[in-house]
């Protein structure tokens, strides 16, 4: 009987181990996202894009490119106002959409983002896929689809 018991044991904590490891992925992924969009909107009067190169580790290119573009036109403002941003998470990340493709681990992540200073709330969809351990964390925003809202 004891055979038995150790058998189904095992089979158990093998069956549930991987789906507590992807829990746990998913509140880091979580986590990193609001830390990184956190870090990369809470810009002031002195920010200088030549200056961002430890933010855009955290970004492919084409995402990096596309967060600069679609809120660049705001860092005039930032200057000539002498404004500090102060993101709020109106809605914490959630992850829509997960899985696998050739190998590599992704996570859809939305979120919204208010910019009190700007008058501006943004909802975010972050692509982000699993990276080898390196020194920039185990996460890379592959791309980012925003959609801006003023308000009044």
């Amino acid at each position: 009987m004891k055979p038995l018991w150790q058998g189904t044991l095992l089979w158990f904590m093998l069956l549930i181990s991987p789906l507590t490891l992807y829990a746990q992925d998913e509140t880091d992924v979580c986590q990193w996202v609001k830390q990184i969009l956190t870090t990369t909107l809470s810009v002031d009067y002195t920010y200088e894009p030549a200056n961002a190169a430890e933010l855009k580790k955290n970004y492919s290119l084409n995402a990096w490119n596309a967060l600069s573009s679609f809120l660049g036109s705001y860092v005039e403002v930032i200057k000539e106002q002498h404004l500090t941003l102060h993101p709020k998470f109106i809605k914490d990340p959630e992850i829509s959409e997960q899985g696998i493709v050739s190998g590599i681990t992704y996570w859809r992540v939305d979120e919204v983002v208010s910019l009190p200073e700007l008058n501006l709330t943004i909802a975010f969809s972050l692509l982000i896929i699993k990276t080898n351990p390196s020194p920039y964390g185990h996460f890379l925003i592959q791309s980012i689809n925003m959609l801006k809202k003023e308000n009044s």
